[in-house]
């Protein structure tokens, strides 16, 4: 007699593939800063200019960490991203609080208003 357990296919008996390397870059309108988030949303990169260098510390502290904070929300929108490919149910995923693509640009064009692309 058969069990309908007989035939299992269990996730855990083939190891997984670790995720892939992802980087989530961000600039300015100008392009002249630019700031790189890995796939856990931790900056891992900076692009400033000679231009953005001469723009003063002031500005330029302040246009990192705007972009700082939207390449990590993009990294956010990434893990988004993932879930809904893996076949999340989509409330379970907004428990997490993860952007959706229009929250997303809805950040960036409040980070740069009329400057926005």
């Amino acid at each position: 007699m058969s069990s309908p357990y007989d035939d299992h296919d269990f996730e855990y008996d083939e190891p997984q593939p670790p995720p892939k390397k992802t980087t989530y870059e961000v600039f300015n309108p100008e392009n002249t800063v630019g700031v790189a988030c890995d796939r856990d949303g931790e900056v891992v990169g900076l692009h400033i200019t000679d231009d953005a260098r001469e723009s003063g510390d002031s500005w330029l502290s302040s246009e990192i960490v705007k972009l700082a904070m939207l390449a990590h929300m993009q990294s956010r929108l990434g893990l988004r991203k993932e879930m809904e490919v893996k076949g999340t149910r989509s409330y379970t995923i907004d428990s997490f609080g993860l952007p959706t693509e229009a929250g997303y640009r809805a950040m960036e064009q409040e980070a740069f208003g009329p400057r926005a692309h």
